[in-house]
């Protein structure tokens, strides 16, 4: 890592940060950017939840998955 910082954070929250990383034998670094990674995708999800799909983003979906099914058996 050639560029870094020091944020300030809670015990509390260095502790908990620590905790996830060990478990996933990750350093604290890639350890946000996982968590950052996962509240970007809740936030598409969430996003794409509050406005429903048209026929035709639905048919790509469906597609998409009938796709993933076949190439997987």
């Amino acid at each position: 890592m050639s560029n870094s910082t020091t944020i300030k954070v809670s015990v509390r929250t260095r502790d908990a940060l620590r905790q996830l990383a060990d478990r996933e034998g990750l350093t604290f670094d890639a350890q946000i950017e996982k968590l950052i990674q996962r509240e970007r995708r809740r936030i598409i999800g969430a996003q794409l939840a509050s406005d429903p799909l048209s026929a035709d983003d639905q048919a790509v979906l469906d597609a998409s998955a009938s796709d993933v099914v076949d190439a997987s058996g």
